[in-house]
């Protein structure tokens, strides 16, 4: 008989936000939001569930979010401190699984089929897998575990924080016609526009609808995806996944976006996460990659590989922004965007030489390094990239 399948998606709760409520009690219980300086053109990168019962959300303009909650806690963010945190958890689910993928700083996926001689049953080890980190790290996480990916990464989202979903093989079906069509992971807001404008608003409906019909409302691809997630079968979230070594983040957003500033944002908040993780275990990639999802569930990716290694977080901004301007569609709406650095070395490379360079640049990553370890050592930030704070000003800082 084969070994029934289960994953485990981990998901830790308003992760950057429960970093700083742990490590400020004074912050407990209040509404703290990581967001650049709300008297300029910062946006949200996360907020506390304190501060989500005004309406906050990610990606939202910090001048809005003041406006929402003006007695909120504003904070720049701890980089460097959330990555810190971020390992120690994944430390805990390394003793679980031997295939963990982690997707982003506060996301992982487990594959925990066959452990059940040494965990016990899906849910014994999900609560044991809870329980840990909690003991060890002082975070909560909330676990999805379903017999494959996609429902799993629905599931974890169901009862934050602090929560456990089950799905148990054979009622992946009735789960997924059980949900709302909000609740439909990679479904936007958008998307659900013109659903509606069809007739279509419950996942029933969808579930009666032939996928030819489907796609004249989402176009083939939206339509291959919502026809197999509705059904419970997973469309492929993980496809595309790149055989090489590599460091990635992605950030899925509350609401489509289309605001270009927003987006590149959000690209530099990835590349400064994306960068800490390469100085802290000292690796070092020429290969950047960018991936978009839009709103209509299409997913483009476009990567380069450069001359030399990527030097700091501004270095690999500008490489992952050249790249994202490049594919982005005008005016498209954006559902989902992603970096990674691939083909990744621990030594590093030949670099290639220009006759006009004054051998600055090859300051920048010892220059980061530095940074990197007096913020670590201080404990807080102490220089913010100006786009986090005024992403306004400038599009070539």
């Amino acid at each position: 008989m084969p070994v029934p399948n289960v994953f485990f998606h981990v998901d830790l709760d308003a992760f950057f936000a429960a970093v700083e409520q742990l490590d400020h009690p004074e912050y407990r219980g209040q509404p703290v939001i990581i967001a650049g300086d709300p008297d300029k053109r910062g946006v949200v990168s996360t907020c506390s569930y304190e501060a989500r019962k005004f309406g906050i959300h990610s990606a939202m303009s910090s001048f809005r979010a003041h406006q929402l909650c003006p007695q909120g806690i504003f904070l720049p963010g701890r980089m460097h401190r959330y990555h810190e945190k971020s390992r120690e958890v994944m430390a805990v689910l390394d003793g679980f699984s031997p295939d963990i993928r982690q997707i982003s700083v506060d996301e992982a996926f487990l594959d925990m089929s066959g452990t059940e001689r040494i965990f016990g049953t899906p849910r014994e080890a999900a609560l044991l897998l809870k329980q840990r980190v909690h003991d060890q790290t002082g975070l909560t996480i909330s676990v999805g575990v379903a017999p494959n990916r996609y429902l799993a990464k629905i599931a974890s989202g169901l009862s934050k924080p602090d929560g456990l979903t089950m799905i148990e093989p054979g009622e992946e079906a009735s789960f997924m016609r059980a949900r709302l069509l909000k609740d439909v992971w990679g479904v936007g807001e958008k998307s659900r526009e013109r659903l509606a404008n069809a007739g279509l608003r419950t996942v029933e409906d969808i579930l009666a609808c032939p996928e030819k019909l489907l796609a004249g409302i989402l176009g083939d691809a939206g339509a291959s995806f919502l026809y197999q997630a509705v059904r419970g079968i997973d469309p492929g979230i993980m496809s595309g996944e790149t055989a090489s070594r590599s460091i990635s983040a992605e950030r899925t957003f509350d609401r489509d976006i289309h605001d270009r500033e927003v987006l590149e944002s959000m690209l530099l908040e990835l590349s400064i996460e994306l960068m800490y993780r390469l100085l802290d275990e000292e690796l070092y990639s020429k290969t950047v990659t960018v991936k978009i999802r839009y709103a209509d569930f299409t997913t483009v990716s476009i990567q380069s590989t450069g001359e030399n290694a990527v030097r700091d977080s501004s270095d690999l901004f500008s490489r992952a922004r050249t790249l994202m301007r490049k594919k982005l569609e005008p005016g498209a709406l954006v559902r989902l965007i992603g970096l990674a650095v691939n083909r990744l070395d621990d030594k590093p490379p030949m670099e290639q030489l220009s006759l006009f360079d004054d051998g600055s640049t090859k300051k920048k990553r010892l220059v980061e390094q530095a940074m990197h370890k007096l913020e670590k050592k201080r404990g807080k930030r102490l220089i913010t990239r100006a786009r986090l704070v005024q992403p306004g000003m400038g599009t070539d800082e």
